[in-house]
């Protein structure tokens, strides 16, 4: 009787094997690229005459998560003002909003 049972196990356990073996593995989080993100408030910045050319200071190697907001510095001889950037997905993408 007991081989009988251990027999009619091994397929039940062989395919329990298979099924967790297949699990699929996370993706690694996307990174903001910072140097872009400067470049592309940079240029946002260009429409304001009084912050035009003004240097701008992003976060690097922020990891995408979607809702966070990230603020880039916008320095100037006179002042500092901040810009919100809101991650919109997990693939990076972001709005840049209005200094502040």
């Amino acid at each position: 009787m007991h081989r009988l049972a251990l027999g009619a196990l091994v397929p039940l356990l062989a395919a329990c094997a298979v099924q967790v073996g297949g699990t699929a593995r996370a993706e690694p989080p996307h990174v903001i690229d910072g140097a872009r993100l400067e470049r592309e408030v940079a240029a946002t910045l260009t429409a304001d005459p009084q912050l035009a050319g003004a240097a701008v200071q992003c976060p690097h190697d922020a990891v995408a998560v979607p809702r966070v907001t990230l603020f880039c510095q916008v320095v100037r001889p006179t002042r500092v003002s901040s810009i919100p950037v809101t991650i919109l997905d997990r693939e990076g993408d972001y709005t840049i909003g209005r200094p502040f």
